[in-house]
């Protein structure tokens, strides 16, 4: 596949701020908050700071908002923190937060329990708006504006892979992945012809906005209308070929098992959505082709055929009856 030349908004350049010393602001704290890794913290009535990860989160939230809107956090500032340890001989190393504006509404992962079916459906086929709305955007690359490289999370934590004009230079990519975790090597050699030959109807694979962490904690919904009222957490989103929201859904295990099933579900629906009127068939060569590909970011994130999870695909299950079997 060629990427296709059209171009594509990028985010406008976001507001910089410099800290010498770090104000006295009091923890944002609650059971959907990590308390591990990231530092958020009470910046206004109106506003977090999120303190540890980068600029190119900002970006990445800044260019979502404005395919998306106020659902999703507006970029404040960048802030850039510039401390001097108490020993003055000992080098400064700056660290990086993020200023997001607050987002009303509840963790999703908190009401979804008292739901009802039809609640439910509701907030699924909002979810389901949102990301058609998202992957409409066209772009012409994998990666992330400015040539940035793209970011993974794998078994070995966060990756950062070469940013990619082409779909050749992708799956030079993954299969350059597939090389450096794989120690059966003839497995190897069989997901590089999957990586490399898998073929399905046109835009399967073309480069898409993806969040790559759809969890049900980083979804807020308004727990009376039940609207999506904040859709979170950006720091691992890049362009990837089309597939590569169901790949990361299909991998994940921070999922509650029942999430992950009515995200698959979700997702499916975009797909079909995505294929038109063109029909059934599309939709299900489309899927095989999708399935195929998490068969080689299994092994390429350093997972394997233990996890079982990234097996589970949300479907049920139809038990093949023997050969002796009456029909």
């Amino acid at each position: 596949m060629t990427v296709h030349n059209e171009s594509s908004q990028e985010p406008e350049e976001l507001p910089q701020e410099t800290w010498t010393t770090f104000p006295s602001l009091p923890l944002w704290s609650g059971s959907t908050i990590p308390n591990v890794g990231r530092r958020f913290y009470i910046h206004s009535p109106s506003t977090i700071l999120k303190l540890g990860t980068t600029e190119g989160e900002g970006v990445m939230t800044a260019l979502v908002r404005s395919i998306l809107g106020p659902c999703v956090p507006r970029v404040v500032r960048v802030v850039t923190l510039r401390i001097q340890p108490s020993d003055p001989s000992t080098p400064i190393r700056p660290y990086q937060g993020l200023i997001l504006t607050r987002q009303p509404g509840t963790p999703l992962v908190e009401l979804w329990p008292s739901l009802s079916p039809q609640q439910r459906e509701g907030i699924k086929a909002e979810l389901f708006r949102l990301l058609v709305q998202m992957r409409a955007r066209p772009f012409a690359y994998y990666g992330r504006p400015g040539q940035k490289p793209y970011l993974l999370f794998s078994e070995f934590g966060t990756e950062t892979h070469a940013y990619c004009t082409s779909r050749v230079e992708w799956d030079n990519s993954r299969v350059f992945a597939l090389h450096a975790t794989a120690a059966d090597k003839e497995r190897v050699v069989t997901l590089e012809q999957v990586q490399r030959g898998t073929t399905g109807p046109g835009g399967w694979d073309r480069p898409v906005f993806t969040h790559v962490d759809l969890s049900e904690r980083n979804i807020l919904v308004n727990p009376d209308t039940l609207a999506v009222t904040g859709f979170l957490d950006w720091e691992m989103a890049n362009m990837t070929p089309a597939y590569f929201e169901y790949v990361s859904a299909r991998l994940s295990g921070g999922h509650q098992s029942e999430w992950k099933k009515e995200l698959l579900d979700v997702l499916r629906a975009v797909l079909r959505c995505e294929c038109g009127g063109e029909g059934e068939e599309r939709y299900k060569n489309t899927l095989a082709a999708w399935d195929a590909m998490v068969d080689v970011e299994r092994i390429a994130q350093g997972y394997d055929d233990d996890c079982y999870w990234t097996f589970e695909t949300g479907m049920p299950v139809v038990e093949k009856k023997p050969d002796h079997a009456p029909k």
